[in-house]
């Protein structure tokens, strides 16, 4: 900052200061240059602002007689904030070198436009009601720094009040000051020692006990009241006991009532030089200013005027537009007076009369400059008083140490801690909440550890401690508050780190790990603590949930208890894996496409995930392989890069183990039939004559294969069985499925009567028969025949198929319908195969298990028996577990074709366990009452007819 006093020598070396210019402290010019000789007095000023535009500078420009020191008002927006500790706190100094008079204006948060500046910083900033609170300790501390300075470089101090009142809050401040002056006086004194000053003012640390003043801005006299004379402006003479005005008799029960307060609370003693300050006893320290042009609101006057000059009555030319100085100089009253100058003097007075503002503080100047200085001390007991007059060039070298010591931060750790004293003894506030807060901070931590389990999840967690913050905020105040509940969540948080976080790992099917926090077996972090030996590292362990259900294997015949999955594999490949020796090994098994890795012992395969991919590629190609029909049912169709081209499989059967159909070496496919609203691709060929996209033999997929699964992609392990359980005469339907856990009645499978096409007729008719031809009755069955032989074609085939769902209890059933369970009547099972067939089957069906809390059964297996004939029948699971929107249709891989199935033989297709998509398992609603769209869609069954058992034309 550039310096701010202008300089100029002139005669016998003396440097002289322009009077108009006013200056920061420090002052940045040159010391060197400045008066030897003149002695000056120094006086402080400070004081509390109003919410208006009445500023204390008002005053103290009345006082200099000229506008030296720049208004600031509450809604000036120029101001510069950016350093708020500066810009907050600063001192603004004034040399009348003609008075020799130094004066020192302190402009802090008490000023009401600093206040302003703070509040609109701290509304900008959006700051809590903490940092707040500190931003404004800070301000206040700074204030009281910036005051401590000045009650060490200063001969007298005034205090600017907008009332007449005392404010009592000058007392803890005027206290705190005090305790911290006499805390780091030793330092004060050592940073001195360079300095040429006495003896006296180096031990002390000031050139003497301050004396202080009051000026009270507002009188609250009537106008009538406020003339100190013996008669008021009415001619009425006041009553002979009345000896004193009543202003004088205002000012001086004010005079009595500071210093009975200061008296009491031992801010002034006998002995004035161990006081921060003191008081003249025989002389007037208070001041009520009566006259209104030195208190009024500059603006409230200046519309007045305007109020006055537009709305009211005059005759032209009476009233005249004039300035606030202009109206502020008529109000101003001539008179005479004299004072004493440094030789002892009487000289006519430069100021109005003996009870204005200048005259009231002349008389504490003269009483400096004359070199009689202050002795305030009252007792018995006499002691010699520290009384210093410096030059000009002294005073401000002094004052430029002093203003680094009390207004910089130390690097003394013992002068921090004086410091940081002082601003806890101003923050009573801060104080008052740290105290009440920790008196609650144990209750609230005893709410969150009462009743907790050994080990708990994060939700208890959270759950927890919102209860304990809860009982904090119930009970906590002030300041402190956001402090103590941030320390009383950390102490939460670190309760529970104490070995008591249960495992955060869901199974797939939703339930949580019933383990403390632990390491997985085979993992990263197994073998880091192995290699550290770390006593303290987690235990090593698989999840558990402690839930067990009841599953058969692939083939369904054993059953078997399953722990809770928490991976794919364990849940659609291992457990039934686990059969595979005790049960199903030695069946037929189709071989599901799946990945299979480079022979090269190099290279690593690298995990993919769907989820890793770019979500518009996904959507894009769903969007392109799917086309909806009018019924809203999404149709796949192969596009140049699905799984099926790249496999090679489709309509192929040379999958199977050792098994050949007898009629898998007759002639070409003469005709494929569908069921009706299933959809054959009409590009079969030329997709065919298009390059096939090989499985990558680097990367696999993390996940399920799905419509939206990455191209050329292919898991490590297959989620689907297709097992052969034997010939098609292996199921007896008079007996129904001789297997474990079905309920009584529903094992058994539906009759789907396939007709063989000998005609376009015959084709058009099949597979929708009526329902009283497909009967189990005699007149049902006459009909059939009667209508076969009157269309000229073959008679039909009768294949048996079922759906079987299987809950978490082991319970099995068959469902016909999307509604209806499969139940054995005495007269035999009347439905049909029909509705497998033509619609789509739900997921999940309610259980008929016998428990009070319903359960859910799942869609679990597929069963099929194909008779001997030249039809052949072709599954094409197409899965949705949830909403079409949401989730994608998991399939086997192998082909929109779909798997051909040998004919004469007893096949069972085992579904995924659960679905895992990109985004995790998809699962559905915990309450098994309420309905889910996830289903199976329709055309999983397809039928397919050898061209040469066609009868020809």
């Amino acid at each position: 900052m550039k310096p701010e006093v202008n300089v100029r020598p002139v005669k016998n070396m003396a440097v002289t200061t322009e009077t108009d210019s006013m200056f920061h402290l420090p002052f940045k010019g040159d010391i060197e240059e400045l008066n030897k000789t003149d002695q000056i007095c120094v006086v402080g000023i400070f004081g509390k602002g109003q919410c208006s535009h009445r500023s204390k500078t008002t005053t103290i420009n009345y006082l200099l007689g000229k506008d030296v020191f720049p208004i600031h008002f509450p809604d000036d927006d120029n101001e510069d904030f950016s350093n708020k500790q500066e810009s907050s706190c600063k001192i603004e100094a004034y040399y009348d070198e003609k008075k020799r008079v130094v004066y020192l204006h302190l402009i802090s948060v008490l000023d009401a436009s600093t206040l302003c500046q703070v509040a609109k910083h701290i509304r900008k900033e959006y700051l809590s009601n903490a940092d707040s609170h500190k931003t404004w300790k800070d301000l206040e501390h700074r204030h009281a720094r910036a005051l401590l300075y000045m009650f060490n470089v200063c001969h007298i101090l005034m205090v600017i009040h907008p009332t007449s009142v005392f404010d009592l809050h000058y007392v803890r401040l005027f206290k705190a000051l005090e305790s911290t002056r006499q805390k780091v006086l030793t330092s004060l004194s050592d940073s001195l020692k360079d300095v040429s000053i006495p003896k006296e003012w180096q031990t002390h640390g000031r050139m003497c006990t301050p004396r202080l003043l009051f000026v009270c801005q507002q009188c609250p006299l009537p106008t009538d009241e406020r003339e100190d004379t013996e008669s008021s402006e009415h001619g009425k003479t006041r009553p002979r006991y009345q000896k004193k005005s009543p202003l004088k008799r205002l000012q001086h029960s004010l005079e009595d009532q500071i210093y009975r307060i200061f008296r009491k609370t031992r801010i002034l003693t006998n002995q004035s030089a161990q006081c921060l300050f003191s008081v003249p006893a025989n002389q007037t320290f208070v001041h009520v200013e009566t006259d209104e042009s030195v208190t009024s609101d500059p603006v409230g006057m200046l519309i007045t005027q305007l109020h006055n000059h537009t709305f009211c009555n005059r005759e032209p030319g009476v009233f005249k537009p004039r300035s606030y100085q202009s109206m502020r100089s008529e109000t101003k009253h001539l008179g005479s007076g004299s004072h004493t100058d440094i030789h002892g003097n009487r000289s006519p007075s430069p100021f109005n009369s003996d009870d204005s503002l200048q005259e009231f503080l002349w008389q504490h100047i003269s009483l400096v400059l004359n070199g009689k200085g202050f002795d305030d001390s009252i007792g018995r007991t006499i002691t010699t008083t520290n009384f210093q007059i410096p030059s000009c060039q002294t005073w401000f070298k002094v004052s430029s140490m002093l203003y680094e010591f009390f207004m910089t931060e130390p690097l003394d750790k013992r002068l921090q801690s004086h410091w940081s004293s002082l601003k806890s003894a101003l923050d009573l506030d801060m104080r008052f909440s740290e105290s009440r807060c920790g008196k609650v901070l144990p209750l609230a931590s005893r709410t969150y550890q009462d009743k907790l389990p050994d080990h708990y999840t994060s939700v208890v967690h959270l759950n927890k401690m919102s209860q304990a913050v809860r009982v904090f905020s119930q009970h906590a105040r002030g300041p402190a508050y956001e402090h103590f509940a941030d320390q009383l969540k950390e102490e939460c948080t670190k309760f529970w780190h104490n070995n008591r976080r249960l495992c955060e790992v869901m199974s797939l099917t939703g339930q949580h790990c019933i383990h403390p926090l632990h390491i997985l077996p085979g993992s990263k972090e197994e073998t880091e603590a192995k290699t550290n030996k770390d006593e303290k590292s987690l235990p090593i362990m698989p999840h558990c949930s402690h839930t067990k259900t009841t599953s058969a294997c692939n083939c369904g015949r054993k059953e078997g208890q399953r722990d809770d999955p928490f991976d794919i594999k364990g849940a659609n490949y291992d457990f039934y894996q686990a059969f595979e020796l005790k049960c199903c090994g030695n069946l037929e098994h189709y071989k599901f496409p799946m990945f299979q890795p480079s022979e090269d012992e190099t290279t690593e395969p690298k995990e993919i995930s769907g989820a890793d991919l770019n979500p518009h590629q996904a959507v894009t190609k769903t969007d392109s392989n799917t086309s909806t029909t009018d019924h809203g049912r999404a149709e796949t169709q192969p596009g140049p890069l699905s799984i099926a081209l790249s496999l090679g499989q489709s309509g192929g059967s040379d999958i199977f183990g050792t098994h050949h159909s007898p009629n898998s070496s007759a002639g070409g496919m003469l005709d494929i039939l569908s069921v009706p609203d299933i959809h054959v691709s009409s590009v079969a060929s030329k997709e065919r004559s298009q390059p096939r996209r090989q499985p990558s033999t680097t990367e696999y997929l993390a996940g399920m294969l799905h419509a939206n699964s990455p191209p050329g992609l292919l898991p490590r392990f297959p989620s689907w069985s297709l097992v052969c359980l034997g010939t098609a005469d292996t199921y007896k339907a008079t007996i129904g499925l001789d297997q474990p856990g079905f309920f009584h009645g529903s094992n058994h499978l539906l009759q789907w009567d396939i007709p063989i096409p000998g005609e376009a007729k015959s084709e058009q008719n099949w597979p929708g028969l009526p329902s009283e031809s497909v009967g189990g009755g005699r007149r049902g069955g006459k009909k059939m025949d009667k209508r076969s032989q009157k269309d000229g074609g073959d008679s039909h085939v009768r294949a048996y198929i079922g759906n079987e769902y299987e809950c978490a209890r082991g319970g099995r059933f068959i469902c016909s319908g999307p509604d209806k369970m499969v139940k054995i009547t005495s007269g035999g099972i009347k439905e049909t195969a029909n509705r497998l067939v033509t619609m789509d089957m739900p997921l999940y069906f309610p259980c008929a298990c016998r428990s009070v809390k319903s359960h859910r059964a799942q869609l679990t297996r597929i069963f099929v028996v194909t008779p001997e004939s030249a039809v052949q029948i072709r599954l094409n699971p197409r899965v949705q577990p949830g909403p079409a929107n949401t989730t994608p249709i998991f399939n086997t891989g192998v082909g929109d074709d779909g798997i051909l199935l040998p004919t004469n033989g007893f096949w069972v297709l085992r579904l995924p366990y659960v679905y895992v998509g990109d985004n995790g398992p998809i699962l559905p609603p915990a309450d098994a009452s309420i309905s889910y769209p996830a289903k199976l869609l329709k055309g999983l069954f397809t039928i397919k007819t050898v061209g040469s058992t066609v009868p020809k034309k």
